[in-house]
């Protein structure tokens, strides 16, 4: 796997869509500088770690709950929504080697 260093990064970048980002209502926008995770199991017990800015965009099943967008000082923990089950993030093309979400220790 490309950037692996430590196996604990939630992203896959092998199976990454590329030329849009997650919206703020929930649409795909076309950017081509974006890319766009698949979804990725998320479990509101557990805190999360980012360390590039990013979108993330939680979801419960099928149904979209927001996007909330990232940055500052890595890592930046993602904020805790209840209802979610999975989230999609949606980074620049730049940050596709680096980009790292983990569980915090």
């Amino acid at each position: 796997m490309r950037g692996s260093g430590s196996g604990d990064n939630l992203i896959d970048t092998g199976s990454l869509t590329e030329g849009s980002w997650m919206g703020y209502d929930g649409e795909a926008v076309e950017n081509e500088e974006m890319r766009t995770t698949e979804k990725i199991d998320y479990d509101p017990a557990t805190t999360y770690e980012i360390n590039r800015s990013s979108y993330v965009s939680y979801f419960n099943g099928e149904d979209f709950i927001e996007t909330i967008q990232y940055n500052g000082e890595p890592p930046m923990t993602l904020d805790t929504v209840e209802e979610a089950d999975s989230i999609v993030i949606s980074f620049n093309q730049y940050n596709e080697d680096t980009i790292n979400l983990k569980t915090a220790e």
